[in-house]
């Protein structure tokens, strides 16, 4: 990794996403989507207490996430909460102590975010030949002939995919509300690779009725 890389291809290394050093043009996909058939509009209402949770070993960077993703949460209108606050670190992996602590804090919903992998992809791009035509008879006009018939030859080009997976659970019912995994090709810099990816999966709640449009 070169020092003039940008600052995300450490940050995710940090994540111990193994082999992360492509980083160009950003582009998300929703590889798949799911809703709870029964659920009613708005089932999470604007005001709601809500738990935000990045679910990763790293702690500074579960934290910072977490931070990230409740910004995003509270600017539609939520209460968000990140879950550090209520789980200490020792305790992350202990599912009672985590589970009572996330039920005594009277949340209506969990909004978890979780990476899955890091891949390599692979695009060959073909060789291309530049049309033209002319004589030889002459360096002036073969000059022109020449480079407008160059040769531009194939190559590969090396994208890094990150899928991530993203749930909200509703706590008043007991079970999942919203589920989807993501595609996200060439992320850029950590924090604003997070807050976009919680903008479109917001969005994409929002028109199929999860959650509520911004807060104007």
């Amino acid at each position: 990794m070169t020092p003039t890389q940008p600052r995300a291809c450490t940050l995710l290394m940090s994540l111990a996403f193994v082999g992360l050093t492509a980083c160009s043009t950003t582009s998300t996909r929703f590889v798949n989507t799911w809703k709870a058939p029964d659920s009613a509009p708005l089932s999470v209402k604007q005001g709601d207490l809500v738990v935000c949770m990045v679910i990763i070993k790293e702690e500074s960077t579960r934290r910072s996430e977490e931070q990230v993703l409740c910004e995003e949460l509270r600017k539609r209108g939520l209460r968000p909460i990140p879950s550090y606050t209520l789980i200490p670190t020792d305790q992350v992996q202990d599912r009672e102590k985590a589970l009572a602590a996330i039920q005594s804090s009277g949340a209506a919903a969990v909004f978890a975010l979780r990476p899955l992998a890091v891949n390599k992809q692979q695009t060959y791009v073909p060789p291309t030949y530049m049309g033209g035509a002319g004589p030889y008879g002459s360096w002036g006009p073969y000059y022109g002939y020449g480079w407008n018939a160059a040769y531009s030859p194939g190559y590969v080009v090396t994208d890094t995919v990150v899928r991530v997976e993203m749930l909200v659970y509703d706590l008043r019912q007991g079970k999942l509300l919203w589920a989807a995994q993501s595609d996200t090709t060439n992320p850029s810099e950590l924090d604003n690779f997070v807050a976009e990816l919680v903008k479109q999966a917001a969005a994409q709640m929002a028109r199929e009725g999860v959650i509520a449009a911004p807060a104007s």
